[in-house]
């Protein structure tokens, strides 16, 4: 029979079965922050985060060699913020580097709750991988102005310093950067990577759902791809369209009205408007294209010297086969800073969803989707 386990630390001994088992390095795994009032912090084993047999699109597995890759040449810890709208791939992008983590050898180990002392526990853990998603959610930075006190995110300022005497990965990923300390943003001494994690663009989009909807109609998918120019689609919708488009004899013009994909807010879109003499007068505006079709947007553009206004109602626009969206000149208002009718009109106006993080167009024709 075997005997129990006598463990002392800071003075008191503790009893513990057979099933104790001391290492002398930091096991290989996955755990959670734990804690307790009476036991204090603790290291939860979970499951691994995996990526299993998902896809990654938009080249992210090159992010992550290159973030191993610096790792293992620099002399200090390493940070990696990740930011952008939600359902857009930052937490598959962590599964990622979690999963290259333990392939390197690193145990992972998951901030999920904030308690006072968090920050001495974490700077005792041996090398390690350190995830914290949602990172603003849990620790808020308070409002400026206020003391330091209510900022819950200043209290990693010396971990992420980096300067510990043992090196670690800190991988943290946020949904709205503004709600980020400024001691935080923009300090690569702390976080040497920023990845900026923007909509998937048409491209992507192709790809996407002639991996996850391979029956579909082609047509249908360049359809959802020319739609992906207008709004922006993340990979919560696209996953949805992709099951939709799974069915046989669907159409996307009916997907779209039935989804539960909000269309009520505003996109950011580049507009330019080229003259007849060359010049581009260009600028980002929000506008909602879908709500109320026939109600007229107005927006401004200006140069160094003037400026002007134009207004159009979003049922006119043309949406070109290459993904392009123009305002037909003749149903184009323009007036002058002035009030008055500007003697020159654009020769195009052209709108652009920004945001995406490919605006490659084009680069598969429908002849070529259906070979796939």
């Amino acid at each position: 029979m075997l005997g129990s386990t006598y463990i002392e630390t800071g003075g008191h001994v503790r009893v513990y079965d057979d099933a104790v088992r001391t290492h002398q390095v930091f096991p290989l795994g996955t755990y959670r922050v734990g804690f307790s009032s009476k036991e204090g912090f603790s290291l939860i084993r979970i499951d691994d985060l995996t990526v299993g047999a998902e896809r990654v699109y938009g080249g992210r597995d090159r992010k992550v060699a290159k973030i191993f890759r610096s790792y293992a040449l620099a002399e200090r810890s390493l940070g990696v913020m990740l930011s952008g709208d939600k359902g857009i791939g930052k937490s598959l992008f962590l599964r990622m580097v979690a999963e290259s983590a333990r392939a390197h050898g690193l145990p992972v180990v998951v901030v999920s709750e904030d308690n006072d002392g968090l920050v001495d526990f974490l700077d005792s853990l041996d090398e390690c991988l350190i995830v914290f998603d949602e990172f603003e959610k849990i620790f808020p930075a308070g409002r400026r102005g206020l003391t330091d006190g209510l900022n819950r995110q200043n209290q990693f300022l010396s971990l992420f310093d980096g300067l510990s005497s043992v090196k670690r990965i800190y991988c943290l990923s946020v949904n709205d950067i503004a709600d980020v300390s400024t001691y935080l943003v923009n300090r690569p001494g702390r976080f040497h990577y920023h990845l900026r994690f923007d909509y998937p663009g048409p491209e992507e989009v192709r790809q996407y759902l002639v991996d996850q909807a391979p029956g579909a109609d082609p047509d249908e998918i360049e359809n959802v791809a020319l739609f992906s120019r207008r709004a922006r689609l993340n990979y919560d919708h696209l996953r949805a369209i992709a099951f939709e488009l799974r069915q046989p004899d669907t159409l996307f013009s009916e997907i779209v009205d039935d989804l539960n994909i909000k269309s009520v807010e505003p996109g950011t879109y580049r507009i330019e408007a080229r003259f007849p003499d060359g010049k581009v007068w260009a600028d980002e505006v929000e506008i909602n294209l879908f709500e109320r079709g026939d109600v007229g947007r107005t927006f401004e553009l200006r140069n160094s010297m003037r400026s002007i206004f134009a207004s159009f109602v979003p049922r006119d626009l043309i949406f070109e086969p290459d993904g392009g969206i123009f305002v037909p000149i003749d149903r184009l208002e323009l007036l002058g800073d002035d009030d008055e009718e500007p003697e020159i009109y654009p020769t195009s106006v052209r709108l652009t969803l920004a945001g995406q993080g490919n605006y490659g167009f084009g680069l598969w024709d429908t002849a070529e989707i259906r070979a796939r």
